[in-house]
């Protein structure tokens, strides 16, 4: 197969480009833009006032200078304290509706929901920044099924880390906008059978460049790697 008639995945920047820059900051979201991502994928938890905050975990690991740290559970922090907070490197706390002024509409942005109870939040969010390109996903797909009723037209995702032997049994009745499935556990039969559904399949964590072209010969829709450069190039050297 030639360079013309390949297929080539969206490139998605997992918690931005996250081997070069402490993950899910807005340096590490910067830089995925500098490396030409078609998107970004990040996760959010709420704060103790409502604000949804952007960061892996359910604690904030935080840089209280000459080496000391600490962690602090995020459902328990205010807007101002997220402000003053600090991670390691000095790094500041974002908030999601700064990483979305950031991006605005130069890459799509993946939203994992990693905690419950923020459907209305985040819904309303997405509506204050109508340029975004945004898409909803978590492992409890009760989450980005509730933000579609709350906003229709919203895209969503159901996260799997398992095989799914009847893919169309978990894709019903709410078909998803894609299936994010666990990258060692993709053939090209569940790429079949979620097309099949009406769903896009994104890979994720892959940063392998000779699995990301043999993905991508199956029809996976999107790679979610901690190295978008390095799966960039790997297409552009075909």
């Amino acid at each position: 197969m030639g360079r013309a008639d390949m297929h080539i995945p969206d490139i998605i920047a997992h918690r931005g480009s996250s081997r070069e820059c402490l993950e899910n900051t807005l340096a590490a979201f910067s830089l995925a833009l500098d490396q030409q991502a078609d998107g970004i994928e990040l996760d959010v938890h709420g704060s103790a006032d409502g604000h949804l905050v952007v960061h892996h975990d359910a604690v904030l690991r935080l840089d209280q200078g000459g080496g000391a740290g600490g962690t602090t559970a995020i459902r328990e922090l205010t807007l101002t304290e997220l402000h003053a907070a600090r991670l390691h490197g000095g790094h500041p706390v974002p908030l999601l509706d700064e990483v979305f002024d950031l991006i605005g509409s130069r890459a799509a942005v993946y939203v994992e929901v990693k905690a419950p109870r923020m459907e209305a939040a985040l819904a309303a969010l997405l509506n204050r920044h109508p340029a975004v390109r945004a898409a909803v996903h978590s492992f409890d797909h009760r989450i980005p099924a509730t933000v579609r009723a709350l906003r229709p037209g919203t895209a969503i995702g159901f996260l799997s880390d398992s095989y799914q032997i009847e893919p169309a049994g978990m894709l019903r009745p709410m078909v998803p906008d894609a299936l994010w499935q666990y990258t060692e556990l993709i053939d090209e039969a569940l790429v079949t059978a979620a097309h099949a559904r009406g769903a896009k399949v994104i890979a994720w964590t892959e940063n392998d460049p000779v699995r990301a072209r043999q993905l991508a010969s199956w029809g996976v829709d999107g790679l979610c790697t901690d190295v978008p450069a390095t799966i960039r190039a790997a297409f552009s050297s075909v």
